[in-house]
């Protein structure tokens, strides 16, 4: 599948993107399960992703809506914590900190208003 997007990309310049799926067990799993492959190749180089997952339907739809969206929101509580301060909870007392994660949390409704 790999091999398949890189010869596409040198076919065609444009990056390619193909999904497929395979059943896969590690030894200490006692059960095969589901892994969704998503072969990329671009003009950086091949970009390939393993997803486990127990959930039915298009590998695709699952990579881009599920998988994705995870990371982005990921991305978002990450975002909270480094630029808007909210892991700054250095006080001994739990008011002051609860109070500075409630400030985070209110600048970040806000940032999320404008943008």
């Amino acid at each position: 599948m790999i091999c398949r997007a890189e010869r596409l990309f040198e076919v065609t310049g444009e990056k390619q993107r193909i999904f497929g799926q395979v059943s896969y067990a590690a030894e200490t799993w006692n059960r095969k399960r589901r892994v969704i492959v998503k072969a990329e190749h671009s003009a950086i180089g091949p970009n390939p992703r393993f997803v486990v997952t127990h959930m039915r339907g298009d590998p695709e739809t699952i990579y881009d809506q599920v998988y994705c969206a995870r990371g982005e929101a990921e991305n978002r509580i990450k975002e909270q914590q480094l630029c808007l301060f909210e892991d700054r909870t250095s006080c001994m007392n739990w008011l002051p900190n609860q109070f500075r994660v409630l400030l985070s949390a209110l600048a970040y409704t806000l940032v999320e208003s404008i943008r």
